[in-house]
């Protein structure tokens, strides 16, 4: 007797399951999420480079940050031209070979603010982005001392020996600043004067005083040459007053003063030469 239920007693037929075609319902939704994730991703690689290209295009190739205007302050208008011509020569190079620097992004200000340095040796040098394509300069000169001629050439100078600007021989009439020739052998190397500072500012400091110890003589102009500690003034009459360097300056011209005002008197102006290297001792004819 059968211990479960009823038995009949006939055996159940196997079922072939390699004939079927069995289909996990889960795998068709996990193929379609493979599908759309590697679209997605795609999509985010083609953007990513289209975004990348674009940057590229709109900083070195694009218009945009382009040096389209340039404000300079503080110089005249041959100094202006010649900063100007500076600037041009620059955004012309490339910096650090790749990057071309008429873009305002990459032009190299220290670079610029060195050119100028060494070919003007101006007090102050500021250089300003106004953004997206300007550029701004504020130059603040040294203060002038005098003019400096060598040849036909004429230069304004500072106190420290440099030749801040050429200038038109036709604007030196009626100058405040006194004129130097350089009749010397050290000539001007560069914007850098060979000779020593010291007797320029002899010679400014001499232009300065003259006019009140000396009333109704007039300077040409001061010479500089090979002799040693020697400043030599020329007056419009070819008079020609010979200073030392190193001797007190108000007592040199204390000592032409006596002579002009107590010996010389109307027939100063008529002299040739005078000469106050020599302490109490004057040498004129």
């Amino acid at each position: 007797m059968p211990l479960f239920g009823n038995y009949s007693g006939k055996r159940r037929q196997p079922i072939d399951y390699h004939e079927k075609k069995l289909e996990n319902p889960f795998y068709k939704r996990r193929e379609r999420i493979i599908s759309l994730a590697g679209i997605k991703g795609k999509l985010i690689i083609i953007l990513t480079v289209l975004i990348l290209i674009f940057i590229i295009w709109f900083i070195f190739i694009s218009h945009f940050w382009g040096i389209k205007k340039i404000s300079i302050s503080g110089v005249d208008q041959m100094s202006d031209t010649d900063v100007r011509n500076l600037i041009t020569e620059q955004m012309h190079a490339r910096n650090f070979i790749l990057f071309p620097q008429d873009n305002l992004l990459f032009f190299n200000k220290r670079n610029f603010e060195n050119t100028l340095q060494k070919k003007y040796h101006f007090q102050k040098i500021e250089i300003k982005e106004e953004w997206p394509n300007a550029l701004v300069i504020n130059i603040i000169s040294k203060p002038l001392a005098g003019i400096w001629n060598e040849g036909d050439k004429y230069y304004y100078i500072d106190t420290d020996g440099y030749a801040v600007q050429e200038i038109n021989p036709l604007d030196l009439k009626d100058n405040k600043y006194p004129l130097i020739t350089n009749l010397s052998s050290l000539r001007l190397r560069g914007n850098r004067i060979a000779v020593d500072p010291s007797y320029i500012n002899f010679a400014v400091l001499l232009y300065a005083k003259f006019a009140q110890a000396m009333p109704g003589v007039n300077i040409d102009r001061f010479v500089i040459d090979d002799e040693v500690d020697t400043l030599k003034l020329l007056t419009p009459e070819g008079l020609k007053i010979i200073f030392n360097t190193k001797d007190d300056i108000d007592k040199q011209l204390s000592n032409l003063a006596i002579l002009k005002n107590q010996k010389l008197k109307d027939v100063f102006n008529k002299q040739k030469l005078i000469d106050l290297r020599y302490g109490d001792k004057i040498y004129y004819q």
